[in-house]
């Protein structure tokens, strides 16, 4: 009996745990998909890691001050599937057009890639089951 008490408390922990590392993962849980946020500016550090890669992108505002938002996105593995590498991530100084999803909390500058265009009209769509599709010209 108490060995059957025991293997139902380990499956129930085992099943929280992995719930919880699913809404840690989950783009939806963190990330408003209702909203789409269109940010114009240039790329200052691209952290490529996994388990998601990480953008710095810098936005010019009216007063000419920049600010600086934090992008997440895809693993690198599915990034360089479709094509696409760190260095073209950083865009070499060139302006870069991005949509994010905003964060689910209202983290200022904060957002989840969608797509990536690139002043030559090339782009990048960004899926929430971690699929990147290169499309353009």
């Amino acid at each position: 009996m108490m060995k059957g008490v025991r293997l139902y408390a380990a499956m129930l922990i085992g099943s929280f745990a992995a719930a919880a590392a699913q809404a840690h993962h989950s783009v939806a849980g963190q990330f408003d998909l209702q909203k789409t946020v269109r940010l114009v500016g240039v790329v200052s550090e691209v952290e490529w890691i996994n388990p998601h890669i990480y953008i710095h992108f810098s936005v010019p505002n009216e007063d000419g001050s920049t600010t600086t938002w934090m992008l997440e996105t895809v693993p690198t593995a599915m990034t360089r599937k479709a094509g696409l590498t760190k260095s073209m991530l950083r865009g070499n100084g060139e302006t870069l057009t991005i949509d994010v999803h905003p964060a689910r909390d209202g983290t200022p500058n904060l957002g989840y890639i969608i797509k990536i265009t690139f002043p030559d009209g090339r782009f990048f769509q960004f899926k929430e089951n971690n699929t990147v599709a290169a499309t353009g010209s």
